[in-house]
């Protein structure tokens, strides 16, 4: 977490935090020290909700909905996280005020690279001060370190920007890297810009080091393997519907959200909150993947969520694109090396009239735990105007149903060394029949390594690419449908077996299911991508039994 205090030209405050970290950040509070005064006198200020909570990855003015005027005087301003993180800022304002800085930060990725491959060195600079600065570039300093780089002078982008105050803007290089595995190397970079009379205004020097490494070494693989060793931490997995669609008035018209918390440890956690954050990159948006107080509109309404088994019935919409799961009374449990879903129903949701299909929306789950707060990035959905086909995909208990008694997102209790019926299903939650998805699609199994392929039972419905077993021992088997899916009872199983690896101990594997192809809305919305997954947790037991 990084933290900026600016001022503007009406010395009305912004607070701009930058969260580095894979999880969201929520501000809870500040703290004003004025070191002027003799006594230093200290003010807190709450932060509001919605201002509250960073995403990863991205810079928001924890203040916004705020207007706090500073009087001319030099102060230390402290923000404090809710998982107690405090960083701390000075702000001159007034006489003396630093104008026309900036700042920069250099962010590596991936930090560790395969020998012989691409690494994306991003630079992220703010204006400080409380005037523009123009024509704000980068300028790559130096690159040290036992590895070396086979692409020497790249170009950037952007070329060059001006800034407002408390502005950002991130420029990028693209390097091709080598040396031998465990080699090091350091990127350091400024920025500068022009600044009433003054040219070349400069940042601070921002570095930031990679590792280089054999393919396969750390960081690879096929499929995710949780174990203590290596995780001391809950572990978050999704199963997310793509699209989600708008606006659908039929209150059958579920499609289905999952959060599987797995609990890697030898001790038992307790969950007492899960939040499911949507984030639509649309200048102003007011669209709504989940409608704000969906639980407390009167009578049967499409929004409202509907639980699933064996996840307790406490969900909520406690703001726009915020879908919550809360018990602080009597928070589940997880045991030991297991996995608890939490999955529910819920409707379409509004994108404000708009008449622009939203192509990606950020999707990131956060759980409250006894093992601390966490969530995790990465996920994506779409969001498309009117009414459309609402794609799932999921473990089912039954081949071929569409029910949310039948929807899966984890198995547990699986004996070691035994073989296991899997059906893998796509569906269409809508519950129209005019909109489908259409034939073509593919449905993508990727089972884990260590487990043992079996045979496909059957495809009905699917046209069957032979089953490809990967160097490092996963196996993938695809699917593409013979015709559409258009009746909203219907559903497509490809059905599988599969033999569990042997275990010293509870272990658990993660089996994703996914969808590539296209699906039909109305006559307006058209045709469009799907892309639902489902990251189904496996927990694998000695034949001694789970703990």
């Amino acid at each position: 977490m990084q933290f900026f205090a600016s001022v503007d030209e009406n010395n009305i405050l912004s607070m701009n935090v930058k969260n580095q970290g894979q999880n969201p950040v929520e501000i809870s509070s500040m703290w004003i020290v004025n070191k002027t005064l003799p006594n230093q006198p200290v003010t807190r200020f709450d932060i509001n909700y919605d201002d509250a909570f960073v995403p990863s990855g991205f810079t928001n003015n924890v203040i916004s909905s705020q207007t706090l005027y500073m009087v001319p005087d030099t102060y230390d301003i402290k923000i404090i996280s809710s998982y107690g993180t405090m960083d701390i800022d000075e702000l001159v304002v007034g006489v003396g005020a630093s104008i026309g800085d900036l700042r920069a930060e250099l962010i590596t990725d991936p930090p560790d690279v395969v020998l012989g491959k691409n690494v994306t060195i991003a630079m992220v600079v703010t204006n400080t001060g409380s005037a523009e600065i123009k024509n704000v570039h980068p300028v790559m300093q130096s690159v040290t370190g036992s590895g070396f780089l086979i692409s020497p002078s790249p170009s950037h982008t952007p070329t060059s920007v001006n800034l407002e105050p408390a502005e950002s803007v991130m420029f990028s290089w693209d390097y091709q890297v080598d040396g031998v595995s465990g080699d090091d190397l350091v990127f350091s970079a400024i920025a500068q810009g022009d600044f009433e009379d003054v040219d070349d205004v400069s940042s601070n020097v921002a570095s930031d080091t990679i590792l280089l490494r054999e393919a396969g070494e750390g960081g690879g693989g096929g499929e995710v393997v949780i174990s203590n060793e290596l995780f001391g931490k809950p572990q978050i997995f999704m199963l997310m519907p793509n699209a989600v669609g708008d606006e659908n008035s039929d209150v059958s018209d579920r499609p289905i959200w999952g959060v599987n918390v797995a609990n890697p440890t030898d001790q038992p956690m307790f969950v007492n909150k899960v939040v499911v954050m949507a984030f639509v990159p649309r200048a102003n948006s007011q669209d709504d993947v989940f409608v704000k107080n969906c639980e407390d509109i009167p009578g049967a309404n499409p929004e409202r969520p509907v639980t699933i088994s064996p996840t307790p019935d406490n969900w909520s919409c406690p703001e726009s694109n915020q879908l919550m799961w809360r018990d602080l009374v009597s928070p589940v449990e997880v045991a030991p090396r297991s996995v608890f879903p939490f999955l529910v129903g819920v409707g379409s949701g509004n994108m404000a009239g708009t008449t622009d299909d939203a192509q990606n929306i950020l999707v990131q789950p956060v759980v409250f735990t006894t093992l601390g707060q966490y969530g995790k990035s990465g996920y994506g959905t779409t969001m498309h105007t009117n009414e459309v086909a609402l794609p799932n995909v999921f473990l089912a208990r039954t081949p071929e149903s569409v029910a949310s008694s039948d929807v899966m997102s984890e198995l547990t209790g699986i004996v070691e060394g035994s073989t296991v019926t899997f059906n893998a299903t796509l569906a269409d939650m809508s519950s129209d029949d005019v909109y489908g998805i259409s034939s073509g699609t593919s449905l993508i199994i990727n089972i884990p390594k260590e487990w043992a392929f079996g045979s496909v039972v059957s495809h009905n419905g699917f046209n069957l690419s032979p089953p490809v077993t990967y160097p490092d021992g996963s196996t993938q088997i695809v699917g593409t449908l013979i015709s559409s899916i258009d009746d909203h009872t219907e559903a497509k199983t490809i059905q599988f077996t599969a033999q569990a690896p042997s275990v010293p101990k509870a272990k658990m594997y993660v089996m994703s299911i996914l969808a590539n192809g296209i699906a039909t809305g109305d006559s307006t919305s058209g045709v469009f991508a799907v892309g639902p997954i489902a990251e189904t947790v496996l927990q694998v037991c000695p034949t001694s039994g789970c703990p």
